[in-house]
């Protein structure tokens, strides 16, 4: 996993973790039509750093290593008011 993100990525990760905890899975798709084509970029970048993960429908999640560093980076900011 490249643990080197941009800022950009780092929203669009942000972005699918609070979808997926809203129970929500993604696609590819779903975010262009939602964020603009340009995020498609950002998605394939993402899958290849090992941040996303795709299943067969081509919904996606964060990986486990991903969820883990979400996770670890929401508990250090604190409640969100």
């Amino acid at each position: 996993m490249d643990f080197n993100i941009t800022a950009g990525e780092e929203v669009v990760v942000f972005h699918v973790a609070s979808l997926v905890q809203d129970g929500l899975f993604p696609t590819d798709d779903d975010l262009a039509e939602e964020l603009g084509e340009e995020v498609r970029s950002v998605l394939r970048s993402l899958l290849g750093k090992g941040w996303l993960v795709v299943d067969e429908d081509r919904e996606l999640a964060l990986s486990t290593i991903a969820r883990h560093v979400v996770s670890s980076r929401r508990d250090a900011e604190g409640p969100q008011a």
